[in-house]
C-alpha cells in the first residue's frame, strides 16, 4: 500500500483530527479552484492537509494562519513513520481551526532538505 492511502486511513482512525471540522477552500478573487489546482500539482491530499492542521505549528504572519510540520511536530504521534513525506507541508488558511478556511498548501523545500530529530 502507497504512503498517500496509509496516512489517509490513519487519518479517518485519528481522533485527535476529529475537532478540524470541514476543509473550506477560500476564495481568492476570480480563482476559484485555486487549491485544488496547487494540490494535484504538488501532490498534497486532503489527509495530509488535516494532518498539517492537527499536528503542525500554528504561526499568524501576512494576516493569514500559517501550519507547517516538521519533524519535532511528527515524533510523537502515529504519523511518525511518514516524516519523510510530511516534512516541509505548509497549509495557509484565512481561518483557524474548527472550519479552516484554506487559501493553499506548499512545500517548505529548505524544510524538507533539513532533518532534525
Amino acid at each position: 500500500m502507497d504512503t498517500r492511502r496509509q496516512i489517509q486511513q490513519l487519518v479517518r482512525s485519528d481522533p485527535n483530527l476529529e475537532s478540524i471540522g470541514e476543509l473550506i477552500t477560500a476564495p481568492r478573487g476570480r480563482d476559484c479552484n485555486h487549491l485544488q489546482r496547487r494540490q494535484q500539482q504538488r501532490a498534497i491530499g486532503d489527509s495530509m492537509i488535516r494532518v498539517a492542521l492537527g499536528y503542525g505549528n500554528r504561526i499568524y504572519a501576512r494576516g493569514a494562519w500559517h501550519f507547517k510540520l516538521g519533524d519535532r511536530h511528527l515524533r510523537d504521534t502515529p504519523y511518525a513513520r511518514f516524516t519523510d513525506a510530511l516534512r516541509g507541508l505548509t497549509v495557509v488558511c484565512q481561518t483557524s481551526v474548527p472550519n479552516p478556511e484554506i487559501l493553499t498548501a506548499y512545500w517548505d523545500w529548505s524544510a524538507k532538505r533539513r532533518v532534525r530529530w
